[in-house]
């Protein structure tokens, strides 16, 4: 049952960094060598430039954030790495509300606001958590926070499904369908973790509860 364990873990976390990878590449390569930074550097782009380095930070560390062999062995690069990952969240977070208020494409600035704002939330929550020596709150809230670091990566792979396999075809307005996957892209991987950190857990227990006072 262990190795079985570990070995979903292993293909679980290569699935992700390559997917990660893979589309944080083509973002860079997109935004500096086909499309160019072009004259509005000071304006829009500063800031999407910005939210791409920032996302580095998290993007590499938040692994070895869940990872406990190196936290039980290297405590105090978890800790340092853990920083790192705040830090960059936070600057990504910020970049991402001014991405989003001045976001061209209607559909997208709720998605976006809401976005930006939860993962704030999340990563703020699991800093103060582990402040207070919450340890079980900061690994669930760090869990939660890395999900939504993770949201581009599912954009991304939502926007290859939706305009190279017809998935949402059945939308015929681009610009809802466009906004559709933007909301699918974070919701669906927090209602998923949620699912599964919060809500399952909670209907286990309680079965354990019921079981031990019937008997």
């Amino acid at each position: 049952m262990i190795v079985k364990k570990k070995t979903f873990s292993l293909i679980f976390w290569a699935i992700l960094i390559v997917l990660s990878a893979y589309y944080f590449y083509s973002a860079i390569e997109y935004r500096f060598f086909e499309e160019g930074i072009g004259p509005t550097f000071w304006n829009k782009q500063f800031w999407f430039v910005s939210h791409i380095l920032a996302g580095i930070l998290p993007l590499v560390t938040g692994p070895f954030q869940f990872w406990s062999w190196f936290r039980k062995h290297h405590i105090k690069w978890h800790r340092l790495l853990g920083k790192l990952y705040i830090i960059g969240c936070l600057f990504g977070g910020f970049s991402a509300l001014y991405l989003g208020i001045t976001q061209p494409y209607d559909g997208s600035i709720v998605p976006t606001l809401f976005l930006a704002t939860l993962w704030l939330f999340m990563t703020i929550s699991a800093w103060i958590t582990i402040k207070r020596k919450q340890v079980e709150a900061h690994r669930l809230f760090m869990i939660r926070s890395y999900t939504l670091t993770l949201a581009f990566v599912f954009l991304r792979l939502l926007y290859d499904l939706v305009y190279k396999l017809n998935f949402l075809s059945f939308i015929a307005n681009e610009e809802v369908r466009d906004a559709t996957y933007e909301w699918i892209s974070w919701v669906a991987p927090v209602l998923i973790v949620e699912f599964f950190i919060s809500w399952l857990p909670l209907v286990k227990s309680d079965g354990r509860r019921k079981k031990v006072r019937t008997e």
